[in-house]
């Protein structure tokens, strides 16, 4: 059994929940944590579907934990609704009381049949690496630089898109109120550089002031950038984000490049592209997914040279 700690962050979608945690339970896990955010309050809907929601987990726990004595299962279920930002916050902070390294993952996220073991492969071998803060299986290139290893250093580039691992050292960083912010921009522009910087300073203002419940992964970006810290990126994509359509809060696109990304598997023993920061790839999300303005002709065609020969 996968003796590494899973945590599975639910709200009010029972279908996805089913295809999600069915995959989690192909992988064999030990220990499980499933935290669940309330029903809105005069929502009648969200009290039937999260009750759902409920149903399923215990049909397919229990019928997992037949075969499996040594599975144990936590669950925290919020009797009121803390929103979508406060809600996966406080269940990742209630899973990091309990545990020192584990395994995030929303309702959403569907994870390759090497995730799992991805994530607590690169756990272990980076306890006690301080200047890393998040590992990653989740990679919208598809492919970056594979052939030469199984996972790289970035530090900006990594996206966690509700999947990812790390550890309790890293989680005590987390900023909900950016308290820091006022004091710490310098730090936070000569850790990321300015473009990204010009991108993310207005989002981070604006949480900052207005005490934002919508979000908590821009915080979690700011926490482990002001320390100065990087993550890892696997070189395939070992993650399918399902959750793109109407009803979804932050991802109602369903033709965006980052949803239903095709599924590809790693080897094992784990091997690393190169012990530095990939800059390379840094840049190329920037430009792919974070800048806004238009690109002009050349910057396209440099972009397409470079992915020609790193995506494979």
């Amino acid at each position: 059994m996968l003796n590494t700690p899973i945590l599975l962050i639910t709200f009010n979608r029972p279908d996805h929940v089913r295809q999600v945690l069915t995959e989690i339970l192909k992988q064999e896990p030990q220990e499980l944590y499933i935290c669940q955010d309330g029903a809105r309050e005069g929502n009648d809907m969200d009290r039937i579907k999260c009750q759902e929601v409920r149903n399923v987990i215990n049909e397919l726990t229990s019928a997992y934990a037949i075969d499996h004595s040594d599975f144990t299962l936590h669950t925290l279920y919020q009797e009121k609704n803390l929103g979508c930002g406060p809600g996966p916050a406080a269940g990742i902070t209630w899973f990091f009381e309990q545990v020192e390294m584990g395994i995030i993952l929303e309702d959403d996220c569907v994870p390759s049949n090497t995730l799992l073991l991805f994530f607590a492969e690169l756990l272990i071998k980076h306890k006690n690496d301080d200047d890393i803060a998040l590992i990653t299986g989740t990679n919208v290139l598809k492919r970056w630089n594979s052939k030469k290893g199984d996972y790289f250093i970035a530090k900006t580039g990594g996206m966690t898109m509700g999947c990812w691992a790390s550890w309790k050292r890293a989680w005590n960083l987390f900023d909900a109120n950016l308290s820091s912010w006022g004091e710490k921009k310098n730090e936070l522009k000569a850790f990321i550089g300015d473009d990204e910087y010009n991108v993310y300073a207005p989002i981070l203002e604006d949480i900052y002031i207005h005490s934002s419940k919508d979000a908590w992964d821009f915080q979690w970006a700011y926490s482990r950038w002001v320390n100065k810290k990087y993550c890892l990126v696997s070189t395939v994509n070992q993650m399918s984000n399902i959750g793109f359509c109407a009803e979804s809060t932050h991802t109602s696109n369903y033709d965006s490049r980052r949803a239903n990304i095709e599924l590809m598997t790693c080897n094992f023993p784990l091997k690393i592209v190169s012990n530095k920061c990939d800059s390379l790839f840094d840049y190329v999300m920037f430009q792919r997914f974070t800048r806004k303005t238009k690109k002009g002709i050349l910057l396209r065609c440099l972009l397409k040279v470079i992915e020609y020969i790193y995506k494979r």
